[in-house]
């Protein structure tokens, strides 16, 4: 009932954080999260929510990255484990999981499965770095923060339009 709780503050907290933003004249800032052991960072825009869910409806004959379907309120998202697809982990285990839903005028019901929502993260606080010359077309830039940890920021739309994402079964 606490994590609940601290969630519902979180969100609370990030609607209170766009609508300064969008007030504001500053630089912009990205939602942050970790997926993989790595740090990422997505616009705002292209998310439809954070959310978490107790569980997972299992889809047989799918990708192992494909962790499952999840209904959030009334729609159901199909739930990539994001770390597992790219290859840098195994999926996480059932159970509670944390959810990245892409923008519904994307066209489709997709959800990023990742380890922790960071809050927002201004762009004003980090160094462009060179995109390196194997990044994947979904990547749009690379960043350096203060202390010394990468970001790696994504194209949501471009990520869910991809093929091999889009194709789940075996």
């Amino acid at each position: 009932m606490q994590e609940k709780q601290s969630l519902r503050e979180f969100q609370t907290q990030l609607a209170e954080k766009l609508k300064l933003a969008q007030g504001s004249n500053e630089v912009s800032s990205k939602l942050g999260f970790t997926a993989g052991g790595k740090n990422w960072l997505v616009d705002l825009d292209q998310v439809n929510e954070v959310v978490t869910v107790a569980g997972l409806t299992e889809a047989p004959w799918a990708h192992p990255w494909f962790v499952g379907v999840a209904s959030v309120r009334g729609a159901l998202y199909g739930c990539t484990d994001l770390a597992a697809f790219l290859g840098l982990a195994e999926p996480m285990p059932a159970g509670e999981s944390r959810l990245l839903l892409a923008h519904p005028r994307f066209g489709v019901n997709a959800a990023l499965r990742i380890e922790r929502a960071l809050g927002l993260r201004a762009l004003s606080d980090l160094v462009p770095e060179p995109l390196p010359d194997a990044a994947a077309a979904w990547e749009i830039s690379h960043w350096r923060g203060a202390d010394d940890q990468i970001w790696i920021e994504i194209s949501m739309q471009k990520l869910v339009a991809l093929p091999g994402f889009l194709e789940v079964g075996l």
